[in-house]
């Protein structure tokens, strides 16, 4: 028998409107999984219905509608379509979208805000793409105190508070999780403290400073984290509670949202992690923890460096010109020096063993 999944959830739920029925996880899983779009067709001030913002984002070229983490975006679209033919989700206000890709700073970030039916606000926190840097940024979460997304995140939820009067949900799906508890966080307190929930679907951790803070703190209650089975994403680096939930799929493939599985509007859940799931978060967390500071940026930096090495922006590139890849990496190893290509070996080393 098949297992209930979003699309599953948007043909039962779908019929009412959010004022008829509040918000709850998995509209928030949707809402953030919509953020994976790019709606740069839509004016970023004016708020335009959910429907003709898609009927201009299906005007757009294939390789720019589907353009994002490559397993999943044209799952995406499709969901993105289906909810148009329902009332939950067809006259939601689209607004206020931001994308930023750079990488001089190192970072990638686009975030978009929807305005409900029942009076309040969902911003949405895009999740790692398929860009280099983007994965760049991502793992300069081990040793840096505050990534540029981060410090971007807080920009966007302090200006959406000011120009948007109505009470807040802030999401996102990977990355994106953690940004809405990073932005969650350090708004100021008059608009923090229209905050309703912040969700976090399968977002990797902060360092343990962080989670004891007293901004953290404040608003912990308010916090919702989702971490699959076994999923690793979602355990990275150090965490608060979390719940615990089934997908269809296994290990790194339950990182995927669509494989989740939902019962009504709830999550199917379980008591605690798989085996494999707690092995792997051990390992994973092990490693990070073996290394120093310093350690962690030089071997992030040293393996970016090969990669970049090929001239390739996204991971599909690196798909495509595989052998040309390939030989552009092995050449800049060799070019490395003698003290590098050690250190890289040491690390890869710990990774592996």
């Amino acid at each position: 028998m098949k297992k209930a999944d979003i699309f599953d959830y948007l043909k039962w739920r779908g019929d009412l409107t959010f004022a008829q029925s509040a918000p709850n996880e998995v509209d928030a899983l949707i809402l953030s999984i919509l953020a994976y779009l790019d709606f740069s067709p839509v004016d970023k001030h004016k708020p335009v219905q959910f429907r003709e913002a898609m009927r201009l984002i299906n005007e757009m070229p294939d390789e720019v509608k589907y353009d994002g983490p490559c397993l999943i975006m044209h799952s995406v679209v499709e969901l993105a379509n289906a909810a148009t033919a329902h009332p939950r989700f067809q006259e939601m206000g689209v607004c206020r979208f931001v994308d930023i890709t750079e990488e001089e700073r190192e970072i990638q970030f686009a975030a978009v805000t929807f305005l409900l039916s029942d009076n309040t606000a969902f911003l949405a926190f895009r999740g790692t793409d398929n860009t280099l840097v983007g994965w760049k940024e991502d793992l300069n979460m081990s040793f840096t105190e505050e990534i540029p997304s981060q410090v971007e995140a807080v920009k966007y939820a302090e200006h959406t508070a000011r120009q948007v009067n109505m009470p807040l949900r802030l999401g996102g799906h990977s990355k994106g999780g953690n940004l809405a508890i990073w932005a969650g966080t350090h708004l100021k307190p008059e608009y923090q403290q229209r905050i309703l929930a912040i969700y976090n679907n399968d977002g990797p951790g902060f360092r343990e400073s962080f989670l004891k803070s007293d901004i953290y703190l404040s608003v912990r209650d308010r916090i919702f984290s989702y971490v699959p089975e076994s999923s690793i994403v979602g355990v990275l680096m150090e965490h608060d509670e979390y719940i615990t939930i089934r997908s269809a799929n296994s290990s790194i493939l339950q990182h995927n949202p669509f494989s989740w599985m939902i019962l009504g509007p709830h999550f199917v859940c379980r008591e605690g992690r798989s085996f494999s799931g707690r092995k792997f978060e051990k390992a994973i967390n092990t490693w990070i923890s073996s290394m120093s500071v310093e350690e962690r940026e030089e071997f992030v930096e040293n393996v970016y460096d090969i990669l970049a090495s090929s001239d390739a922006k996204t991971i599909n590139d690196l798909d495509k010109t595989k052998i040309k890849s390939f030989l552009s990496m092995q050449k800049t190893f060799r070019e490395m020096g003698v003290k590098k290509q050690t250190q890289l070996l040491l690390s890869l080393s710990k990774v592996f063993f």
